[in-house]
Order: structure tokens, then sequence, then C-alpha cells
């Protein structure tokens, strides 16, 4: 019995996972990405799920459950995406191609009765949105300056990266907020998620990038 109910558990993360990728994909054609790597699925789930941590300090992290990431020379890296991915790819969802993975043309299934879908549908579809403004490229800028993934490895950590809103990342990201917040007012409350990221990003990857994280 308790074989079974571990199965089942795993089998209901791989279809929330699907979830995320087939919206990942999804988000990506609208965008004119077309094939999408499985790194820079990686990637941008990753992303993804520090990031929301970061948008809403006091609210559950519905990836937060479905993703133990560990560190790898390419990245963070969470063996449940290729799992996902194997499962859409056998059951013609998805295309695996020479450039990387792209939706197939049979109908997308229904994942609406999935927990949390549709925010976690909505939360890529935004970080997907930005990052599409700046360029794919950001996300290697990101995911390779990030504090949390860079303690774990320069530490040569082999424990699960930590996406809670205590991770490192997240409070760097916070530090620089309170900066950011000042400048805006009062109108920092009244952005909707794409518009406070958009203006937060110019403002975040401007700094990460020059190294200036304090």
């Amino acid at each position: 019995m308790k074989k079974k109910s571990m199965q089942k558990k795993n089998l209901e993360k791989i279809y929330r996972v699907n979830g995320d990728i087939l919206s990942t994909l999804i988000a990506s054609d609208e965008i004119g990405w077309g094939s999408v790597s499985e790194l820079s699925i990686q990637r941008i789930i990753y992303i993804s799920t520090v990031l929301f941590s970061f948008r809403y300090e006091d609210k559950k992290n519905p990836f937060e459950e479905d993703y133990d990431y560990s560190v790898s020379l390419r990245g963070p890296y969470s063996d449940i995406i290729p799992q996902s991915l194997n499962f859409l790819i056998v059951n013609d969802w998805v295309i695996l191609s020479s450039e990387g993975c792209e939706l197939s043309e049979r109908n997308m299934p229904d994942m609406s009765r999935l927990p949390n879908y549709l925010e976690r549908k909505e939360w890529i579809e935004t970080i997907i949105y930005i990052l599409g403004i700046y360029g794919e490229e950001k996300i290697y800028d990101f995911v390779f300056r990030d504090p949390q993934y860079q303690d774990n490895l320069q530490r040569n950590s082999i424990r699960e990266i930590n996406t809670t809103s205590h991770n490192k990342t997240v409070q760097t990201l916070r530090k620089m907020k309170i900066a950011f917040e000042k400048a805006l007012g009062e109108s920092a409350s009244e952005l909707d998620n794409k518009k406070y990221l958009n203006m937060y990003f110019d403002y975040v990857f401007s700094r990460i990038l020059r190294g200036e994280t304090d």
C-alpha cells in the first residue's frame, strides 16, 4: 500500500510539472522563441520558483514542493523535469527536435483541475514575458550570478538548493527592492506583476550584472 501511495504522489507531481512545462512552451511560442532546450526549461522554472517567493512574501510558493534543485555545472537541475518531458514526449504533447522541445499539433490536455494550475501558468507567463523583453541570454546571466546558486557552488555543496523565501537570492532581491520601491513611492503597490517586474528588472539586472548585490 505504501509503495502504491508513493507512486500515486509521484504521478500527481509529474502531472503538475507537466502543466508547468506546457505553460512554459506555450508562453515561449507566443513570444516567438519556438523550440526551448531542456536546459532553458530547467532555468526558467528555477527562476519562476525563486521569484515567486520574492514577489509574494507571505504566500505559499506553489512550485516549492515539486522541485528539488541541486547544483550542476550547467546550472540548477531538478530531475523531475526530464521525467515530465519524457512523459509528454511519449504521449505526443511535446516533440523533441535537434533545436529543443516544442509543442506538437495534438490538442493540449485539460489541465485546469491541477492544483494551483492557473496561478502557476500566469506566473510562468509573466516570467517569460520579462525574459522575452531582455532576451533569453538573461536566463544564463541571472542563474549563474544567482546568490543562492553561487553559495552552493562555492561550498561545493550537493545539498538541495534553497528555494524558500529565506534563500540568499530572495534576501538579496528584497534588499534592492527597498531602494527600488522607495524611488517609485506609492505607485509601486498599484503596478500589476508584468509592469512591476519589468521596471524592477531594469534595476535588478543592471546591478546584478555589474556584481552590485549589496
